[in-house]
Parts: structure tokens; C-alpha cells; sequence
């Protein structure tokens, strides 16, 4: 797995608060994901009491930090071209022969909630659209390339985890993975390949992950610093 194998939830005044323990993490972090969601991500063996004390503690800070929604102009592009920004008269979206037509009027300010909205949506199902044409046939040519087999493969939208291989060998690929460079979702295809083999993050599974991907550590970290 690409992120933490632990999870957690609970309702604290208006935040739902998610627990995450990370193999690799090596204090408790807090982040703010979306307005009334944040995420706390500990070691592996923090305590989820521990965790709890040290937001509880920080609260009242954290309720002062906003969420900066990004913003997507009218160059947004995905990897494919399966998105394509047209104006119109009224605000919609169509999809056709796996291309998703984004319409806007004009004379509406391109930054508002409503245009931003409905672009959201719109590029995620170009981003799902791609990912279905994209990453399942990659997986299976690496899968091939280099004598894994899996039982079944799945696209997810999610927001903390790249991959995942369940214990019945099943892959999940998270669709967002087609904002990354070729050699980044080749690092994560590959480092869910050896999970078929390698249930954890010993020193054996980095060894085969450095087999087939000599240069995981650089993809890895520009996977982590975006």
C-alpha cells in the first residue's frame, strides 16, 4: 500500500476527523482537507489516544485555518485531451464517445462556486474516463513485463491513497493518479504489483520494487510532494 494501512473516524463539533497510521510517518500531522475535514496522521505504533490528546490540544488553532479550494482556469487539460472547455449559453456538461464537453457561459465569472462546481465534476469524470482506458491496461502490461498476477482491479476517487492491494491480491488505483507523469503511476502500478508478493514495507519489498523501478525513491518523493 502506498498510504496508511490503519484507519479511524469520529465527529468532533462540526469536523469529521479521520486517524491515519503511516509506516512510514514519523510524527503526528494535521491537516486540514476540506472545510470540515481533517486528517490526522500518526505513526504506525502512535496510540490513537495520543493522537486525539494532540488534536484536542490544538482545536481551537485549527478552527481558525481555511480550506483554499483550488481553482481550475479555462486551460485545464487532462492527460488525453478527454476534457474540452466550450462556451455556451448555459452551464452544462455532456459526455460523448468517451470525451466529457464542459459548456459555460460567458458572461459568468469563471471563478465562481457554480462554474467551479460543475468543472470539478466534470474533470473528474474525464480523469475516471482515462483512468478505465489508461491505468488497467498499464497495470496488466506490467503485470505481465514482469510475472505478477492479481485477481481483479478497481478505480477509486480518493483522497490520501494512491493504491492498494488487499490480501486476496485485489488492486484499487485511485483515478487522480492520471494527474501524475508516466513514471510516477508506473512507480505506483509496480509497488502494488509487489504487494501481490510482499504484504508490508520490509526491506525485501523495496528490494523488488528497486528491481523493476531502479529510480522509486525519486518518483516516490515527487509522488509525495504533489
Amino acid at each position: 500500500m502506498i498510504k496508511s494501512i490503519k484507519t479511524k473516524r469520529e465527529q468532533i463539533e462540526d469536523y469529521t476527523v479521520q486517524y491515519k497510521k503511516h509506516p512510514f510517518s514519523k510524527n503526528i500531522k494535521i491537516s486540514l482537507k476540506e472545510n470540515n475535514f481533517l486528517l490526522v496522521t500518526m505513526p504506525y505504533f502512535c496510540p490513537y489516544k495520543t493522537a486525539r490528546d494532540f488534536l484536542v490540544n490544538n482545536f481551537e488553532k485549527l478552527k481558525t485555518f481555511k480550506f483554499k479550494n483550488k481553482i481550475l482556469d479555462k486551460n485545464v487539460k487532462t492527460k488525453f485531451d478527454s476534457l474540452i472547455l466550450l462556451e455556451d449559453e448555459i452551464l452544462k456538461t455532456v459526455v460523448k464517445k468517451g470525451v466529457v464537453y464542459f459548456y459555460y457561459p460567458k458572461n459568468l465569472d469563471f471563478s465562481s462556486n457554480l462554474i467551479q462546481k460543475e468543472l470539478k465534476c466534470a474533470y473528474l469524470k474525464a480523469l475516471k474516463i482515462e483512468a478505465k482506458n489508461y491505468l488497467i491496461e498499464r497495470l496488466e502490461i506490467l503485470a505481465h513485463k514482469y510475472g505478477f498476477k492479481y485477481k481483479k482491479v478497481s478505480l477509486k476517487n480518493q483522497k490520501t491513497r494512491f493504491g492498494s492491494c488487499s490480501f486476496q491480491n485485489n488492486i484499487n488505483l485511485n483515478i487522480n493518479l492520471m494527474k501524475y507523469d508516466f513514471d510516477v503511476i508506473d512507480y505506483v502500478l509496480i509497488h502494488e504489483l509487489v504487494h501481490t508478493k510482499i504484504k508490508n514495507h520490509s526491506s525485501a519489498f523495496w528490494a523488488e520494487v528497486e528491481k523493476h523501478c531502479p529510480n522509486y525513491r525519486i518518483l516516490r518523493k515527487k509522488l509525495k510532494q504533489n
